[in-house]
């Protein structure tokens, strides 16, 4: 499958003698560690509730578990991968206080092949949790690393509100859009602040 490049990934050259470099029509491999896997883990248990997990850089760790215990730190300066299920209706849920991404990657699908399946990530945290400098709490943090988070191609991911919408309101009248909106029952409307203070974002 064709996957963007990972900083820090381990590379992998095919020559054949006499011939050349073989023809990988653009994609790339990697050598993945299964988060169920013993060997991931130093043959031992992967991480229990309350323990920080670093993935360190040249690492790539597929998360293939249904859930993970609430952890309380992240740190990727490899690559943490989320791959999507075959079955579009499958929840994979994962629990933490931080992710940092440090010079790492995190993908949770890609543009050619997005996250199908169904993915919750919970960060968990209050405003006395501590913070990281710079990035504060209960946050999924990025520094110097590349974010990809592709799911199912919609019509529309955001659009603007023709008129206020009041607390309580029931119903909402939106900008005039190019196309009909593919907005499904069940699915859930959020309703962004359009001010900087932080304290009336939801």
């Amino acid at each position: 499958m064709n996957k963007p490049y990972v900083p820090g990934a381990p590379t992998l050259d095919i020559l054949i003698d006499g011939v050349g470099s073989v023809a990988t029509r653009g994609r790339i491999y990697r050598y993945i560690a299964r988060w169920s896997d013993k060997e991931t883990w130093g043959n031992d248990i992967p991480p229990l509730e309350g323990e920080a997990v670093n993935i360190p850089s040249g690492r790539q760790l597929l998360v293939d578990v249904p859930s993970t215990p609430l952890l309380a730190f992240v740190l990727v300066e490899g690559a943490l991968i989320f791959e999507s299920e075959a079955d579009v209706d499958s929840l994979r849920t994962f629990d933490t206080n931080y992710i940092m991404v440090n010079g790492g990657y995190l993908e949770i699908g890609t543009e050619d092949e997005p996250y199908l399946s169904k993915l919750v990530i919970t960060m968990h945290g209050d405003v006395k949790t501590p913070y990281l400098p710079v990035f504060g709490n209960k946050v999924l943090a990025v520094r110097f690393g590349e974010l990809q988070m592709h799911g199912k191609p919609r019509s529309h991911v955001w659009t603007d509100l023709k008129l206020t919408a009041d607390a309580g309101a029931t119903s909402i009248t939106l900008n005039d859009v190019s196309q009909t909106l593919d907005w499904a029952m069940g699915e859930d409307i959020i309703i962004a602040t359009t001010d900087y203070d932080g304290h009336h974002a939801e």
